[in-house]
């Protein structure tokens, strides 16, 4: 079994680009060519890819569950890191601010940079705990 992974679109074949051309004089044929780590290791472009997505989409949300209802946040569990940078000729000292920011609660808290590049990009949940914990020590 060969180590290659070729591109998953059955329809890869019918681009029919120069570097797809295989066989020998007489015998010619297009071929797939090989899927990329760029598109997640299964097309070899984007064009394929959405191709491929379009084509496949129902099967993927079937196996992963349809999701029926809205998805809704409470404001308990909003919180968001953010920043602010303030620019000041004077100082040559802290240039940003970073807090925890509930929009829905109309609150932000002060978080120290450390705390803030602890969250990660995401950190919706990871906020929401450190959000939590600060308040808890804030009411004490």
């Amino acid at each position: 079994m060969s180590d290659k992974i070729w591109c998953q679109n059955p329809k890869c074949p019918n681009k029919q680009t120069r570097t797809q051309i295989r066989g020998i004089k007489g015998h010619k044929y297009y071929q797939s060519k090989m899927a990329s780590e760029g598109y997640f290791g299964i097309t070899c472009c984007q064009g394929c890819l959405y191709d491929w997505i379009r084509d496949n989409k129902d099967a993927f949300i079937n196996v992963a569950g349809r999701i029926i209802k809205p998805v809704k946040l409470t404001p308990e569990s909003s919180w968001k890191k953010n920043y602010k940078y303030n620019y000041n000729h004077e100082t040559k000292g802290t240039r940003y601010t970073h807090y925890l920011e509930n929009i829905l609660l109309g609150e932000k808290i002060s978080i120290t940079e450390a705390q803030y590049d602890s969250l990660g990009y995401g950190g919706s949940d990871e906020a929401t705990t450190l959000a939590n914990s600060l308040r808890a020590k804030q009411s004490a």
